[in-house]
């Protein structure tokens, strides 16, 4: 499974990193993790290469972009994408306000392994 993970927070990254490896080991599958700290940068990888990603997280409150604006983006442009991403944020509130109409998928912060792993299962099965 091949992971993007976008968020600004490098202690994030160790967790999500942790997480996921965990999630591989349990359920025996091989994951790919690659770590965006920008999100201009993570907002190319998305509409260059966002169909080899399985799962992307993504991060709300993110410097020069935020993580509602990534996925207006994505959602004109690579609309497929969307299915793939879990916000993880400690800010639901700021999502709801921003894309009152949107049903996202969310996980927030801080948060326990199993919780993680109910919402990888649901985007990835």
């Amino acid at each position: 499974m091949k992971v993007l993970v976008v968020d600004d927070d490098v202690l994030m990254h160790e967790v999500i990193a942790a997480f996921l490896t965990r999630y591989g080991q349990d359920h025996e599958v091989e994951i790919i993790i690659k770590a965006l700290h920008d999100p201009v940068q993570a907002l190319f990888e998305m509409t260059t290469n966002g169909s080899v990603y399985d799962l992307i997280l993504l991060d709300v409150r993110l410097p020069k972009l935020s993580g509602d604006e990534i996925y207006t983006g994505i959602s004109r442009g690579h609309p497929e994408l969307l299915k793939r991403i879990l916000f993880i944020t400690g800010f639901p509130k700021d999502l709801k306000r921003k894309l009152p109409e949107t049903e996202l998928r969310v996980l927030e912060k801080p948060f326990r392994y199993p919780p993680f792993e109910t919402s990888v299962i649901e985007i990835t099965t």
